[in-house]
């Protein structure tokens, strides 16, 4: 790409970030100040009943897991003493096309930085993709017979022992119920996050997600904008150098030994 285009991307990739995030100081700040404020009881559409602590950061996955990203949020919710709420959605179904569901079926294992600076890295994949692919995520099995996401928060809440079952909570019937009576689940959604809770997430702008940022997330951001005249209150789950990088979906090399691989297969 020549260097004039890629500025001028990068200036709206910039304007974009700064549109949708909030530092999670500021993020904090405005949430305490929000619940104090009875003109935001407006709000048309039933909260999840574990949505009950009030100072709360919630994360959208369909299954907890503890990759990097998930660290990096267990990370900031301690340092801000703020409840990490995870809801997950094991009606929704695996597919192999999807970065991020792929990575919960092939497993990486990030080792450090090699001599020349590529990532260390090796593999389990986990569960059958052929079997499984299209499936719902609560009919998925790992090649050992145990559920695909009891495995997932089983190492969630093993690896991080501050967390339990109450940090993790299936929202399917809610996402479900929104999505059909909005046709975009995010204009219900983001609703929660001006005054209920904080999202931590990463709204990629790159080509594979580019497409869901701008005709999905963005016009219900700024449709909620625009109707409550705040907007929702958004921590990026990343880093803003590594955005996008494979390295949030990766796995501290320590839980490699745990990855319920194939056994009639050597390579893992």
């Amino acid at each position: 790409m020549p260097a004039v285009q890629y500025s001028a991307q990068q200036t709206d990739h910039d304007s974009l970030r700064q549109l949708i995030y909030t530092p999670i100081e500021e993020a904090i700040r405005l949430l305490d100040a929000r619940q104090k404020l009875p003109q935001l009881e407006l709000l048309d559409f039933d909260v999840p009943e574990a949505l009950t602590h009030p100072r709360t950061v919630i994360m959208f996955r369909q299954i907890a897991t503890p990759n990097h990203e998930m660290r990096r949020a267990v990370g900031l919710c301690e340092k801000y003493q703020l409840n990490l709420l995870i809801l997950s959605f094991q009606d929704d179904k695996f597919s192999s096309h999807n970065s991020c569901k792929h990575a919960l079926g092939r497993m990486g294992f990030f080792n450090g930085l090699g001599r020349h600076g590529g990532k260390k890295i090796r593999y389990s994949t986990i569960i059958n993709f052929n079997q499984y692919n299209g499936r719902p995520f609560r009919e998925c099995e790992t090649f050992r017979g145990q559920s695909l996401m009891k495995f997932h928060h089983d190492l969630l809440l093993q690896e991080f022992p501050q967390l339990n079952t109450n940090n993790i909570v299936e929202c399917s019937e809610w996402f479900i119920r929104h999505r059909e009576k909005t046709g975009n689940l995010y204009r219900s959604y983001l609703k929660l996050f001006l005054k209920h809770a904080i999202l931590f997430e990463t709204f990629l702008l790159s080509d594979s997600e580019l497409d869901f940022t701008l005709t999905r997330a963005l016009p219900a951001f700024r449709e909620i904008t625009e109707e409550f005249g705040i907007k929702p209150l958004i921590v990026h789950s990343e880093t803003l150098e590594l955005e996008g990088d494979d390295f949030w979906q990766l796995y501290p090399d320590h839980l490699h030994q745990f990855a319920p691989h194939d056994r009639r297969k050597t390579a893992r």
